[in-house]
């Protein structure tokens, strides 16, 4: 019994960029995704640092946590301009400010969860 030479396979796709352009799922991108980007992007900022830095309000940068947030907020917003992320620079301040700190979450860099100490409350 003879066997049937087998079809003719694609050829594996060139580049990066022919290869997305195969995805068969196509992902949608979210604001919180956006914000990661964005917060990477900022991360080494000094300043971007400063504000989220530091929850003890005596060494806030502009005199309490709740400020620093939105200053830190602001410079994600302007961030999302020079990196073009739509949904970041269409979201309103207090919806960019969550995602922020679940984007944060992520990494278990948020404020709540550096308080944290081996599973205990820092003091």
């Amino acid at each position: 019994m003879r066997h049937k030479p087998p079809a003719p396979s694609r050829a594996l796709p060139a580049t990066v960029a022919d290869l997305e352009a195969q995805r068969i799922v196509k992902r949608s991108v979210t604001l919180l995704d956006e914000t990661e980007r964005a917060l990477l992007a900022l991360y080494d900022d000094p300043q971007f640092r400063a504000y989220r830095g530091i929850d003890d309000p005596d060494m806030t940068v502009e005199g309490s946590t709740v400020v620093d947030d939105v200053m830190a907020t602001q410079m994600i917003r302007e961030k999302a301009l020079e990196l073009d992320l739509p949904l970041v620079k269409a979201a309103n301040l207090t919806e960019l400010s969550l995602k922020l700190r679940r984007a944060e979450s992520r990494f278990n860099a948020s404020r709540n969860q550096r308080r944290k100490v081996g599973g205990e409350a820092a003091s």
